[in-house]
């Protein structure tokens, strides 16, 4: 299994641990990566690949090519890729979001300017194309039925070669017995009160996930309502914007966090306003930690909110997140009925174990097509 990382940190990284550790005493599974964060035990095995980390825009070429070689004389079975960084062959390839769908996004929200200028997304763009080729790759999985329509609209994938295999959520972890101490510390550490309702913002892209419309709302919501930000992207433009708004004294940025679990504890509201999500694994964190949803109706949303039972939907704008969020802030017993459920749901979604059983059913299924000569071009 290839991704450049695997983490406990990022959303595919994170995933594709998570899934790796749960087949690991099933499968004689190695890790192809640059960087993996706890280092493996056995049985996993980690083939380490030499890639340049830095320019970031250059990863997605260098890593493709170093893991390329890294496998030149190993006798897989299955090579199977996580994510974009993928390599030059592969019998699986796992799409966890669309970079041209995103793009197109980009474009359609005024943005083009901006997407144009960096040149991360034209070499993530070459590559995808790459990718998802005919002769590349044998089948496809897609965290969503949504990242499935992507792959078939702007790269012509047959959906047949498409399997759609959810990501699921760790509810032990995001849980933990220990709930109520973690949150204490967390609270304490960045100042929050008792009575503060702090709403929580997790992610690493600050402008696609809609931060700025969360500080937007923030100025017209009660002063005991504050904002906990957390994610390693740069935060200046948005404190900025909320000193202009006069509210730079209730929002707290964290930075980064390993344990990020922690964090979860420690928010009353969920509050996720994002432009494009192909899955949304933070939101299934979000609920498993038993918050309520306040997020746009994208990615795993379209299928878990439940309108006023586990969450709401919103529209990305300040007054339409004040709005939905006004009576959460000021309804203790609504927030604890409506995390409850967010916590069932999440709980019943599916399981990382369900996610092992149905990628080693596929892997068996490309093993016996492939020993058939069934190959698909």
């Amino acid at each position: 299994m290839s991704s450049f990382r695997f983490n406990y940190e990022g959303g595919i990284e994170r995933a594709s641990y998570e899934l790796a550790l749960r087949m690991s005493d099933r499968i004689d599974l190695t890790l192809v990566a640059t960087h993996v964060d706890p280092r493996p035990g056995p049985p996993l095995q980690w083939l380490a690949v030499k890639a340049r980390s830095s320019p970031g825009f250059i990863v997605p070429v260098t890593y493709s090519a170093a893991a390329t070689r890294a496998l030149r004389g190993e006798s897989f079975d299955i090579v199977h890729n996580q994510g974009g960084c993928a390599t030059r062959q592969q019998d699986v390839i796992t799409a966890h979001s669309c970079h041209r769908a995103w793009w197109e996004m980009k474009f359609r929200n005024g943005e083009a300017l901006r997407a144009i200028a960096n040149p991360f997304h034209h070499a993530v763009l070459q590559v995808e194309q790459r990718n998802y080729r005919p002769d590349r790759f044998h089948r496809a999985t897609a965290v969503s039925p949504t990242v499935a329509r992507e792959l078939t609209e702007f790269y012509g994938v047959d959906p047949e070669r498409i399997t759609v295999i959810p990501n699921a959520v760790d509810v032990t972890r995001f849980h933990p017995t220990d709930a109520a101490a973690r949150r204490a510390r967390i609270r304490s550490l960045h100042g929050f009160r008792d009575d503060d309702v702090v709403l929580l913002f997790v992610g690493k892209e600050f402008r696609r996930k809609g931060l700025r419309f969360i500080v937007d709302a923030l100025a017209g919501l009660p002063p005991a309502v504050k904002l906990l930000v957390v994610g390693g992207d740069d935060a200046e433009p948005f404190r900025a914007q909320a000193a202009r708004l006069g509210v730079g004294d209730r929002v707290v940025f964290a930075g980064h966090s390993p344990a990020v679990e922690d964090y979860f504890q420690a928010g009353d509201i969920f509050v996720f306003p994002t432009a494009y999500e192909p899955f949304g694994l933070v939101l299934l964190e979000a609920a498993a930690s038993g918050l309520p949803l306040v997020t746009t109706n994208l990615g795993v949303a379209e299928e878990f909110i439940v309108e006023g039972e586990n969450g709401a939907i919103i529209e990305r704008d300040g007054a339409s997140i004040a709005r939905v969020v006004r009576p959460l802030a000021d309804d203790r017993d609504l927030r604890r009925r409506m995390g409850e459920r967010a916590k069932q749901d999440a709980a019943g979604y599916t399981s990382w174990e369900s996610v092992a059983d149905q990628t080693i059913a596929l892997y068996e299924r490309v093993v016996e097509e492939k020993r058939a000569g069934h190959l698909l071009h």
